[in-house]
């Protein structure tokens, strides 16, 4: 890979075919062409009559794509920076349309980038997949096919680039035809929502009074009820099958959509992450994949009523002491090299990606006092937390070994679960991976509880209760390393749990965790903030809060390997997806981003 002085990727021979090929890929899936009729692409030269070579032909015989990349790379000399994907993305379709020829009627017509039908269908599904209208497309026949073929009645309509502050034209569904779909999620949100799960009755096997025999004949239980109100839950089967993303004023690319941890991924295992960019910030975050998942778990090895966050298990009413911590907590993370390369952005092939640092749910990882309740979607997880219990002197995991049943939860996740809603006070919020290892290995997830509620009454939630195992526990805990694997050793780790079981260090703030809590706190005096703080016993000092010499030597040691295994299960809903992934695990070797992996 090279990259010129302005970052324009420059991309490999093999690079170049999975590109095409990973367009031309998407729409054949769009035809619904089975995965072993697909062509092959390979290098290749095919010569014309005239002694010219064509960039690209079709081999029918042989079912594969021959592309001659000097000459295909002259098509494109050109098209730069954003541009340049859009032609890969224009050739690819068309690419698709003469195979999906070849394989319903068995045209084996010459490839030809002028071909009229092929270019309108690749401009109709670029329009579909997110892509702007640009100098090429044809418009008028674009609208045409979009009804014909596609069913969607679309019009052209002006519209206002917010970052150049520039009108565009804008193809997007007519007002009718806005409202028939509309219509349809409508009908099919209301239905999800207002579907609820069976509950265990005194009794029943889950209940206290019968138990499950042990952890794993819970969980099976948990799974066979998932399995079946996810087969039958109308509004996740349809979002499933979803071949574009229209967020009720114009198509988007689908890795925008709130919906796309819902998206099956080919070839990512079940507990993989996917890149997802928020609406609300622009930035990006990486999202547990949900796509086999209707419930979230939690496992306890007691049962605990209520069940709140850490945050409210004392009876007090001012926070005040608890919160200072995480502004403290913020202060450190802003300092840590990846931190700051994921807040300041970087570029992969031809997008900028700026990902949203959850403190928050760092904090809850971390030892801090917060008003979250971890769930998790992976039920191996949940299991681990429902046969031990957290030593905090210790600082590490222990197998339980007491005579109280054990509990794992089920949340029932709704259309609604990840915003926000006049009806309940919670919400369910995406912690996922971080680049800090805790809240990754354990596919994490939060939900917001207020201090007078409980989670075990909220709707959403059903619990089953189970025996306690020594053999299982014994099982369990090996899987997960003793706990490494929940709790693995890392700088932050270290330096955080130090200060918050030192009562001195604990006890000094920085004047930056202030100036955070005020911004927080807009309607209450900074003289009482400060205030409390001194009454508490705690220092307020101005310095920095920051990784000390010896740990940022021992991150930049190991940065490499972390960086590797960090990106080994991220994954981009995208035709560039693999393309993308590659370059994502190679920055570190990019020299615009050294400095954030060798000191």
């Amino acid at each position: 890979m090279k990259t010129s002085e302005f970052g324009n990727t420059v991309l490999s021979d093999q690079e170049t075919l999975k590109m095409l090929q990973g367009f031309c890929y998407e729409a054949l899936r769009f035809f619904k062409v089975s995965v072993e009729k697909f062509p092959k692409f390979a290098v290749g030269v095919a010569m014309q009559a005239d002694g010219k070579a064509d960039p690209l032909i079709i081999d029918y015989t042989h079912s594969k794509v021959l592309v001659c990349i000097p000459v295909f790379r002259i098509l494109f000399s050109g098209a730069i920076g954003n541009d340049a994907p859009s032609m890969y993305r224009l050739m690819g379709y068309q690419l698709a349309r003469f195979w999906y020829r070849f394989t319903t009627v068995g045209d084996e017509g010459a490839f030809n980038s002028m071909d009229k039908d092929s270019i309108v269908f690749a401009h109709s599904l670029m329009i579909l997949k997110g892509c702007r209208i640009n100098p090429l497309t044809p418009v008028s026949e674009v609208l045409k096919m979009l009804k014909s073929e596609f069913k969607i009645e679309c019009e052209l309509v002006t519209g206002i680039d917010t970052h150049a502050k520039v009108k565009l034209g804008v193809i997007r569904p007519t007002k009718s035809e806005h409202v028939r779909i509309a219509k349809h999620w409508e009908k099919l949100h209301e239905e999800n929502i207002n579907r609820s799960l069976i509950s265990i009755v005194e009794g029943d096997l889950g209940s206290k009074s019968n138990p499950f025999g042990n952890v794993d004949e819970a969980a099976a239980y948990i799974a066979k009820i998932e399995q079946e109100c996810l087969s039958t839950d109308q509004f996740r089967q349809e979002i499933a099958r979803e071949e574009y993303f229209y967020d009720g004023q114009i198509f988007r690319i689908p890795w925008a959509s709130a919906n796309v941890s819902y998206y099956p991924i080919e070839g990512a295992s079940d507990n993989c992450f996917v890149v997802n960019q928020l609406s609300t910030h622009n930035k990006f975050v990486l999202k547990p994949s949900l796509a086999n998942h209707k419930f979230l778990y939690r496992g306890q090895s007691r049962f605990f009523s209520p069940c709140k966050p850490s945050l409210f298990r004392e009876n007090k009413d001012y926070f005040v002491d608890d919160i200072i911590q995480i502004k403290e907590f913020q202060c450190l993370l802003k300092t840590h090299p990846l931190v700051q390369l994921f807040e300041r952005g970087f570029e992969l092939l031809h997008d900028t990606f700026y990902f949203k640092i959850n403190y928050d749910g760092l904090s809850q990882h971390y030892y801090n006092n917060t008003p979250w309740l971890d769930l998790t979607s992976d039920m191996e997880v949940a299991k681990f937390f429902a046969v031990t219990t957290f030593n905090m002197k210790l600082d590490c995991y222990e197998k339980y070994t007491g005579n109280e049943l054990g509990v794992l939860y089920y949340f029932d996740l709704k259309a609604d679960s990840f915003q926000y809603n006049d009806k309940r006070n919670y919400i369910v919020n995406n912690i996922g991976k971080q680049p800090f290892m805790r809240s990754g290995n354990q596919s994490g997830f939060l939900i917001n509880i207020a201090k007078d509620e409980d989670f075990n009454n909220y709707p959403e939630v059903r619990y089953v209760f189970f025996r306690h195992n020594p053999i299982i526990t014994d099982r369990i805990f090996a899987q997960f390393d003793n706990g490494d694997r929940i709790m693995p050793e890392e700088i932050l780790r270290s330096h955080w749990h130090r200060r918050m079981n030192d009562e001195k260090i604990k006890k000094l703030i920085s004047t930056e965790a202030l100036k955070l809590n005020y911004k927080d706190n807009p309607h209450e005096s900074h003289n009482k903030i400060i205030k409390a703080l001194q009454n508490k016993g705690f220092k307020i000092k101005k310095y920095q809060p920051s990784f000390t010499k010896e740990e940022l030597e021992q991150y930049y040691a190991t940065s490499l390997k972390f960086w590797r295994d960090f990106c080994s299960n991220i994954h981009f809903y995208s035709p560039e997806g693999a393309l993308m992934k590659e370059h994502l695990i190679n920055l570190p070797n990019d020299p615009r981003y050294k400095w954030a992996f060798i000191k």
